[in-house]
């Protein structure tokens, strides 16, 4: 069982930690495990649980916390996320004590009453709302998508203990809790910020603009250690892994090309004319040539994607598939897009590509284009004036 650990008086971690962790969600790998952090919070009038954990720790987590406090004199549970990792233990918890109140955002209670089948007394909070649990204040702030729609961060307002649910946190398991006792897990934190609250980057930077100037002397997160050496500083490295992309002064748009045998990069010389001919700026790599910071990077600050691409074994090759894996991390709001290509004895490529572009929401501005083998002096200027459609659509998007 993991030790308990008072981070302030009347503050408890009694989280669980999972060091053997080697991929979280069965998405993202650990190298560190990681920790669900759970905190009880005492005043003298009512006792609160900011969030749970994941649910095969609920026994150990429930004996924790029945080893500092009667399951039946828990008078509310803080959900500032509803994502099983979180609120895995809720159900068992309010089987125990059903009269636990659960406050938690709109996108919140309706999450639980798709996550759990039993009633439950749901409170609904709103920016700024406060509880006073007795000498205790909590006061709610709303965070959405940092990284679901129902996510908020609780502030105890006279320890200076931000609750900052998933956000500020890292995939990191070791015997201590605070940072200042721990080796560096700087690559850590970066990495999560990565995987899960890039796409969002938007949604991040008023959240941080909530929290940048409030007076904090813990950060305790929903995984990982507890911020107390300096704060302040995950906030302001969140400002900088948020900021928006450079501006550019006309359009821009980002051609990515894959090229077994030349004849796609072929099209793309003449395609990217055609985009320059209208006075769109080209950012122009081969996928297999460059990492894939650069590629999200670009795809972030490009208006449009244009993806040259063979077929091979009726297919897109996986080095594009694993390109283009990294929109999920970027927002195509008003972004543009299309796709051309070589192909030898089939040429499913550019089709396949076309589809999965449009499932992310990007708007196909020309017909795929798609040639065998090596393109004619037709060909190109046809792939000429493909770059051309394309820049017009980006002048009128």
């Amino acid at each position: 069982m993991a030790n308990i650990i008072e981070i302030a008086s009347g503050v408890q971690w009694l989280g669980a930690r999972h060091p053997d962790l080697k991929v979280f969600d069965e998405l993202f790998p650990t190298r560190r495990g990681t920790t669900y952090n759970s905190y009880l919070v005492r005043g003298t009038e009512k006792t609160a649980l900011i969030d749970t954990v994941k649910g095969p720790f609920t026994e150990d987590f429930l004996d924790r916390v029945r080893s500092q406090v009667p399951l039946e004199e828990i008078d509310l549970v803080v959900v500032n996320h509803t994502e099983p990792d979180h609120s895995g233990a809720l159900g068992r918890l309010l089987e125990l004590n059903p009269n636990i109140v659960v406050y938690c955002t709109r996108p919140g209670e309706n999450f639980l009453k798709q996550l759990f089948e039993q009633p439950m007394n749901t409170q609904v909070v709103a920016e700024g709302d406060e509880i006073d649990l007795g000498g205790k204040t909590l006061r709610f702030i709303l965070a959405p998508y940092l990284h679901w729609p129902d996510t908020m961060f609780t502030y105890l307002v006279e320890d200076q203990i931000l609750f900052s649910c998933d956000a500020f946190g890292a995939h990191f398991c070791s015997d201590g809790l605070f940072d200042d006792e721990l080796e560096d897990f700087s690559q850590e934190f970066d990495h999560y910020f990565d995987a899960i609250m890039r796409p969002f980057k938007d949604k991040i930077r008023e959240a941080v603009a909530k929290v940048e100037n409030l007076p904090i002397e813990l950060i305790a997160p929903s995984h990982g250690p507890v911020r107390r050496r300096d704060p302040k500083a995950a906030i302001a490295r969140y400002g900088e892994l948020a900021m928006a992309p450079p501006a550019c002064a006309g359009k821009r748009a980002l051609v990515l090309t894959l090229s077994p045998h030349g004849n796609t990069r072929t099209m793309a010389a003449s395609v990217r004319k055609g985009l320059e001919a209208q006075g769109v700026e080209v950012a122009e790599f081969s996928i297999v040539d460059t990492e894939p910071e650069t590629i999200r990077d670009e795809l972030e600050r490009a208006d449009a994607l244009v993806v040259g691409s063979p077929t091979i074994n009726r297919d897109a090759p996986p080095p594009v598939w694993q390109a283009l894996s990294l929109l999920s991390t970027i927002t195509p709001k008003g972004k543009v897009a299309a796709v051309f290509g070589s192909f030898g004895w089939s040429g499913e490529a550019v089709k396949l590509i076309e589809e999965r572009l449009r499932g992310l929401k990007f708007t196909l501005v020309a017909p795929g284009l798609a040639y065998r083998f090596k393109p004619t002096e037709d060909d190109i200027q046809t792939c000429l004036e493909f770059g051309n459609e394309v820049g017009k659509a980006m002048l009128e998007s």
